[in-house]
């Protein structure tokens, strides 16, 4: 009795792996309403395995979300070079991102794959050299895990720069710029541990937009060698009906339930390293998006009344006092968070998530996002005027600070497990 996820696969699948047996390199591609980009990334994926490993068994597997578009007669029609063979199919069971991969990493483990690389579907800017810039790690240099190394508009990763990216640099030690980058591979050794169906149950955020900070987590903490590779500069497909709630909440819980796994790796760790980039990496402007200040200002005022309550209890007094210090001393449209005190609150959430109980901690995600709107906002004011690369420059500095007050995150989560019992943050 093995403790691999056995993801019931569509019996068309099933037949597929039996016939192919085995394979070298496996592309997986999880798509969902992807028709005007999947087309293209498969086509530069094929290309890229036929210039760069001709001599390997690869496969293509792409996973489906029940798209409601023709993304599934995109991927049909398609065609890769001789020799490549092509999975393509609606999984089944629960819906999301995260579910899909789930999929094609049983796909991938069923076939013995070398290298798993994933690739987002919604990227445009997919090249054939993306291949062997993913898969060499791996098979030449013998790493675990391969995270991107990619120019993207400041706003487009918000997320990532405000939190995901400086926390998980804090924590880890490792500065890995885009921990929930989306395009990443992985050796087979880590193909073993992404499939082992305990994580499926203990982390539900996995099954959807938590899962690539699962995924960086686990190989950082599970004792693989970890890397980045240069690709160029990332650019989406425009999604306008993607809603920010659920994915910062499936992200983030996950980022927090993973600390107390791994309580016993991050508490010792003090500053960060560089670590190996792959490749030489030049910047350039990536594509302008706007994003809308007065929008994010509007949500958080929104979310003021409804959460003030939630944010006394789980405040520092100090700390509170300093946010209300920030809120009386500005007028309504020109209130700044800094990025000491956005430390000092994420860390005030991620402690506090971790010793509410259960059925508490949606409802202190929920009242985390006005921080998240207004931190992104001051970030638009900080950034205006700057550059993508000065941009950048700047959300290492603030990274930075998040590792200079890791003292804070100890002393608090030190607090939190020094009282008996469970705290209460309902009414």
């Amino acid at each position: 009795m093995t403790d691999f996820i056995n993801e019931p696969l569509d019996r068309k699948v099933i037949d597929q792996i039996n016939q192919i047996k085995s394979a070298d390199i496996v592309v997986g591609i999880p798509t969902y309403n992807n028709e005007n980009t999947v087309a293209n990334i498969i086509t530069n994926f094929g290309e890229g395995l036929k210039k760069y490993y001709p001599n390997l068994k690869s496969v293509v597997i792409n996973a489906d979300s029940s798209s409601e578009d023709k993304t599934m007669d995109m991927v049909s029609k398609t065609r890769l070079p001789k020799g490549i063979e092509k999975i393509s199919a609606s999984y089944i069971g629960e819906k999301g991102k995260g579910a899909a991969i789930r999929s094609i990493l049983e796909g991938a483990r069923l076939l013995d794959a070398k290298v798993c690389i994933i690739c987002e579907a919604d990227t445009k800017s997919v090249t054939p050299e993306w291949i062997y810039n993913l898969a060499s790690p791996v098979l030449k240099s013998g790493y675990g895990f391969v995270a991107p190394y990619y120019i993207r508009n400041e706003h487009d990763a918000a997320i990532n720069n405000a939190l995901a990216y400086p926390l998980t640099r804090a924590l880890y030690g490792l500065r890995i710029r885009q921990p929930i980058g989306g395009d990443f591979s992985f050796s087979n050794g880590v193909l073993q541990v992404f499939t082992r169906k305990r994580y499926w149950t203990e982390y539900p955020g996995i099954n959807k937009f938590g899962v690539d900070i699962w995924m960086i987590t686990t190989a950082l903490n599970e004792g693989f060698r970890v890397c980045q590779t240069v690709l160029g500069t990332k650019l989406h497909d425009a999604n306008l009906k993607k809603e920010i709630t659920p994915i910062f909440k499936q992200i983030v819980g996950t980022l927090f339930e993973l600390m107390k796994n791994y309580e016993y790796r991050w508490r010792d760790v003090i500053g960060s390293i560089q670590g190996f980039i792959r490749g030489d990496f030049k910047f350039v402007e990536a594509e302008r998006l706007r994003a809308n200040y007065d929008d994010l200002l509007q949500k958080f005022y929104s979310g003021l009344e409804e959460n003030r309550n939630i944010w006394r209890a789980i405040f520092d007094e100090n700390t509170h006092r300093e946010f209300k210090e920030m809120l009386n001393s500005n007028s309504p449209e020109n209130v700044v968070l800094s990025i000491e005190l956005w430390t000092k609150i994420v860390y005030e959430f991620a402690c506090a998530y971790n010793f509410v109980p259960d059925d508490e901690k949606d409802i202190l995600l929920n009242a985390m996002l006005p921080f998240y709107y207004l931190r992104t906002a001051s970030f638009i004011r900080e950034a205006e005027l700057f550059s993508d690369e000065i941009a950048d420059i700047v959300v290492e500095g603030n990274a930075g600070v998040f590792e200079r007050l890791k003292w804070y995150l100890l002393n608090r989560w030190d607090s939190y497990k020094n009282r008996k019992g469970k705290i209460s943050i309902k009414k």
